[in-house]
């Protein structure tokens, strides 16, 4: 079974992608605060990391750390791709409000992309 860190501050964005992706038979755990991040990804060892924009400050260190740094990275965010990802060093990104298909279609891809 796959797992999935999702990075995220908005309590009712994180319930709802909890229940779509469990559905999909990943194993899934959250946070919204960015000092757990290291410690979940220890412990957890995702496959995926799922983050929100809001935690681009995050994004740059953990592709810093060796242990982290080829985890795939997808970003959710409300700005396009290219204005999100201009400066940072995510592998993919989806806009906000997501399309479910093509967000399923993201996480496969990178998924495939680290197996």
């Amino acid at each position: 079974m796959k797992k999935i860190l999702v990075v995220n501050n908005d309590f009712d964005t994180m319930t709802l992608l909890k229940n779509w992706l469990e559905k999909r038979a990943y194993q899934v755990k959250f946070t919204g605060n960015s000092d757990e991040v290291f410690t979940i990804i220890k412990k957890f060892d995702p496959d995926l990391i799922f983050i929100d924009i809001t935690h681009s400050d995050l994004i740059s260190t953990l592709k810093v750390h060796h242990e982290n740094k080829f985890v795939p990275m997808l970003l959710m965010t409300g700005y396009t791709f290219r204005e999100a990802t201009r400066k940072l060093p995510v592998d993919d990104a989806i806009e906000k409000p997501f399309n479910l298909g093509l967000l399923e279609e993201k996480i496969e891809t990178l998924l495939r992309k680290t197996a």
